[in-house]
């Protein structure tokens, strides 16, 4: 335990103590001798130079310092800490650090809890004026009858402004059913409330009545601009790499800007500061592997992913000329300098290769089409002084297409985009009171993009950019203690590309009205410098085009207004229920129809959307208990109506989906071990542009009236999204089966995707059918699909 002494009594006031003492008592003697005036004089002179160390004396201390988990030192986000007796507490920040202040002098017994490990308790001496630093480590293991745990969920619902805010574990995502045997980050996303799924071959979330644009993703500051694989049915995220996942799906607060939906911010583990440990599997589609352990004063983590399915199933089929893989590359490092400062490098590398050639004649013609992203942050975390925690972050993001072809050998034409961004940003917390946190900050960019073509000796390029520039401050406060919390805040940005600014208010407030129960709302304006620009409407997409919002044109804005209501029925479950209205202003909008729009072609647009969702949600009991105390999952619901104007056409989104149900079990030791993990989602149709019905065309050729009639079927195309797709509706299972041998866990799986075999369709289209009429068939999703596969952990 490290003390930090505050400003407390001098030694040189210590020393006249006992003079000063005994002039104060002489001086109050009702008849002073003649032969002692000096200590009636020195007695209020006494008083004047004791003043301060009294009052040092009487200043309250406070302990501060981080929660970690004893076996790999990863930080413990909302770790409960109190002292023993007292009313004073905290919970650890995002990155595990706590502040409890305005202690009185005194011993006390300083108690850490967290759901899943054991009470940690440690006897401390707080002096006056004293910051005690104390860093705490917790130990995995059971709880015990008599204790009473206070999990992460509940020290937030108890003390924080969150609204609209839902939070995934490791150990969640981990436990869904795989598609072709692999996790995937962002399908899991999908099943929470307010987002919305177009296929089984798209992980683009539409929250909210938001298009995929309007999502700021984020991993360890990094921003991820194209989250896809496969054309949509995996993400860049390694779930083994990932400790945290915050979905904050709208009414997000003042140290978040740039976007108008929502935020996605994905953290990733900081490695085993302990000992060496790594693990490895492989399925259907993919083998990953990951590796960390500690180096002097710090921990790295190591994660990579390929895929191999593609090529092995392109050969089979006796497709030649074609190969397809992407892969993953996922690092953290971290460097403690000294107790009060930490540097944090974090790194992504994710490509999708797609190759192709001309079987016959290799040499003849040969292309290579390679997208993804890339980029790599820098995080210094520092303890200011113990009420003021800082955090310094630079990061640089990078996504990327490059398309190659050569003729011969020789002559090549090559395809280069680029979307780059640098990022400067100070963030700040100072715990100014008891009740009364002010969070703080500002952050600078840069955002380019540079399109490049060369052909022979042709030469194109086209550069644009724009510098994002934002202050922020907010103040959470408390004016009725445990009961009433308001957060206000403001963000003020300024966008370089026709010199915009933008002023962003926001505000969040909770009502604990019962001690179980808390009423929610919040407020808030937003918006964003960047848009896409190919189509949301496309069933599979391979990349996305990003570009700046045009100098002549108004920044995209949304404004939000939320209320809801949550519940815990027990300490493992919770309800959670909120209605939303988005307004939308200045949307940019791709042309209907159209892949790809340029940007001065983009037609603006406005809208609305609304509704409400429900989250009920079950943790595992922290005892050990009977299966139905350790099943564990949520239920998701949304109803929602999303509308959209362009000119005088107004029409429902292709996204406007206006009932969604998500059901999500985990049955941990099913029977003989066995875990089951459990799936099921249902919801109304999507909107679509049909047919509303066909005609003969007859085309002659003129001047050649020998030649027969051409008659052409035409199809008469109805409104913009006016029609909708059936019902969709889909169960996945998931089997996993863990042994122990020796020192390494052997980790068994069998998933089925669709494992009844619906036919949801993915779209229709028109072909002539034997009695010579047009016919609607259709396409379908994702058929049956069981998959295996073994983990291995060292």
């Amino acid at each position: 335990m490290q003390l930090r002494r505050g400003r407390g009594p001098s030694g040189r006031l210590s020393l006249l103590v006992p003079a000063c003492l005994q002039a104060i008592i002489a001086g109050l003697v009702k008849r002073t001798s003649r032969r002692h005036p000096p200590s009636s004089l020195l007695a209020p002179v006494c008083l004047l130079l004791l003043a301060p160390a009294l009052s040092a004396l009487a200043r309250p201390g406070s302990v501060s310092g981080f929660v970690r988990e004893a076996a790999s030192g990863e930080p413990l986000v909302y770790a409960n800490v109190y002292l023993e007796g007292t009313g004073l507490g905290a919970a650890t920040g995002e990155r595990g650090y706590y502040y409890v202040g305005g202690v009185p002098a005194g011993s006390y017994e300083i108690t850490a809890s967290y759901i899943g490990y054991a009470v940690t308790r440690r006897a401390i001496t707080i002096g006056p004026g004293v910051d005690v630093k104390l860093d705490l480590e917790l130990g995995r293991g059971e709880v015990k009858l008599d204790e009473v745990v206070v999990s992460a969920e509940r020290a937030r619902f108890e003390r924080e402004v969150e609204v609209s805010v839902t939070r995934l574990e490791t150990r969640q995502l981990q436990l869904m059913p795989r598609v072709g045997g692999e996790f995937d980050l962002l399908r899991t996303v999908q099943l929470l409330p307010g987002v919305i799924t177009t296929s089984d071959f798209s992980n683009r979330l539409y929250i909210r009545g938001g298009s995929p644009d309007q999502n700021l993703i984020l991993l360890d500051g990094i921003t991820v601009y194209n989250p896809s694989h496969l054309f949509g049915l995996f993400s860049p995220f390694i779930p083994e790499a990932v400790a945290d996942v915050s979905l904050l799906a709208g009414g997000f607060p003042a140290e978040y800007g740039g976007r108008i939906s929502s935020v996605l911010d994905v953290t990733t583990r900081e490695g085993n500061n302990k000992t060496y440990t790594g693990e490895g599997s492989v399925s259907l589609i993919a083998a990953r592997g990951i590796a960390e352990g500690p180096f002097p004063q710090g921990s790295f983590l190591a994660a990579a992913r390929r895929t191999y399915l593609p090529d092995v199933l392109l050969r089979a089929f006796g497709v030649e000329g074609i190969n397809y893989y992407f892969y993953d590359l996922i690092g953290k490092a971290n460097y403690r300098l000294n107790p009060d400062l930490r540097l944090t490098v974090s790194a992504l590398l994710a490509e999708d290769v797609l190759n192709f050639s001309d079987p016959a004649n290799p040499n003849e013609l040969a292309a290579r089409l390679a997208w993804g992203n890339r980029g790599v942050s820098l995080r210094s975390n520092l303890v200011l002084t113990p009420t003021l925690y800082g955090e310094l972050l630079g990061a640089w993001s990078n996504l990327f297409s490059s398309f190659n072809v050569s003729f011969t050998g020789q002559d090549t034409i090559r395809f280069n985009t680029d979307l780059t961004s640098g990022l400067l940003k100070a963030d700040f917390t100072w715990y100014a009171a008891d009740r009364h946190t002010v969070d703080f900050g500002a952050e600078g960019q840069y955002l380019g993009m540079d399109n490049r073509a060369t052909f022979d000796t042709f030469r194109f390029r086209e550069e644009s950019g724009v510098w994002p520039l934002a202050v922020y401050v907010s103040d959470r406060w408390e004016p009725v203690s445990e009961r009433l919390f308001i957060k206000p805040g403001l963000r003020y940005a300024w966008y370089s590309a026709g010199n915009k600014h933008e002023l962003e208010p926001r505000l969040g407030a909770k009502y604990r009205a019962f001690e179980n129960t808390a009423f929610t709302t919040a407020f808030g304006r937003f918006t964003q410098p960047l848009v896409t620009l190919n189509s949301t409407d496309a069933v599979f997409a391979i990349y996305d085009v990003w570009e700046v919002v045009p100098a002549d044109r108004r920044s995209p804005a949304a404004l939000h207004a939320i209320a809801g209501v949550e519940h815990w029925f027990t300490p493992e479950l919770t309800g959670k229920l909120e209605g939303f209205y988005k307004d939308y202003a200045d949307l940019l909008e791709t042309r209907y129809g159209q892949f790809f729009t340029p940007a001065d072609s983009l037609l603006t647009a406005d809208g609305y959307s609304w509704g409400f969702d429900l989250l009920l949600r079950r943790a595992p009991s922290p005892v050990p208990g009977p299966l139905a105390d350790r099943v564990n999952g949520w239920l998701s619901y949304s109803w929602m109506w999303t509308r959209r104007r362009i000119g005088n056409e107004a029409y429902f989104p292709h996204y406007d989906r206006r009932h969604n149900l998500n059901l999500v079990l985990n049955l941990p030791s099913l029977f003989l071990g066995t875990d089951l993990s459990a799936r099921f989602t249902v919801g109304t149709g999507l909107p679509y542009a049909g047919a509303t019905g066909f005609f003969h065309r007859y085309r002659y050729r003129p001047g050649e009236p020998e030649w027969p009639e051409e008659p052409r079927w035409e199809l008469i195309e109805g409104s913009r999204d006016a029609f909708r797709y059936p019902l969709y509706h889909r169960l996945d299972l998931g089997l996993t089966r863990s042994w122990q041998v020796h020192r390494a866990e052997i980790t068994a799986f069998l998933d089925v995707v669709n494992a009844y075999y619906a036919r949801n369709v993915l779209l229709y289209y028109w072909s002539i059918a034997e009695n010579e009429l047009p016919e609607r068939r259709q396409i379908d999703m994702l058929p049956i699909l069981p998959t295996i596969g073994v983990k291995v952990k060292f």
